[in-house]
C-alpha cells in the first residue's frame, strides 16, 4: 500500500489563512466602489442636477460636486431652505459668462419672487463637477449671461 504523504497541520492553517485573505481582498476590490463625482460631460451635469431637484434627492446632488468645495450635507440642507417654501417653474440651465461655465437654477417662490442660484461647471479627471466655491461674477443678473 502507498504512502499518503502527511502534511503538518501549520501548513494547512497558513493555507486556509491565505485563501481566506484572497477572498476578503477580492470582495474588496470587486464592491460596488464609490461613484465619481460629477458627469461625463456638462449635459449629462445638467440632467442629473434636474433629476435630484425634480425628485428632491440631495444625495444625488451631492454626488455631482467637486469633493472639498462642499461640506458633507450641503446638498441636505440646500434642499431643506429651498424646498421649505413651495416654488414653481424650477429649471436648470446650462449658461456661460466671462468664459466660465455655470449651472443656473431658476424658479419663482410662492410669494411672486424670482428664485436664482449657480454654481461654476469645472472639469475634474475628464468629469464635469459643480462647485462651491464662491462666485466672481453673477450668473443670476439676466443681462450678463447667455445658455450654452
Amino acid at each position: 500500500m502507498p504512502r499518503v504523504p502527511r502534511i503538518p497541520w501549520t501548513w494547512t492553517v497558513l493555507g486556509c489563512v491565505c485563501v481566506w485573505l484572497a477572498v476578503v481582498c477580492g470582495c474588496l476590490l470587486t464592491q460596488h466602489r464609490l461613484a465619481a463625482p460629477g458627469a461625463p460631460d456638462a449635459d449629462a451635469l445638467r440632467a442629473d442636477a434636474a433629476r435630484a431637484v425634480r425628485v428632491q434627492d440631495p444625495a444625488s446632488f451631492q454626488r455631482l460636486f467637486t469633493p472639498g468645495t462642499v461640506g458633507s450635507d450641503y446638498a441636505r440642507r440646500y434642499f431643506t431652505d429651498l424646498f421649505a417654501v413651495p416654488a414653481t417653474g424650477l429649471g436648470l440651465d446650462l449658461e456661460r459668462q466671462a468664459d466660465q461655465r455655470f449651472l443656473v437654477l431658476r424658479g419663482h417662490e410662492a410669494g411672486g419672487g424670482a428664485l436664482c442660484d449657480a454654481w461654476p461647471v469645472q472639469n475634474s479627471a475628464g468629469r464635469s463637477v459643480l462647485s462651491a466655491v464662491p462666485l466672481t461674477s453673477d450668473p443670476c443678473d439676466r443681462g450678463s449671461a447667455t445658455t450654452g
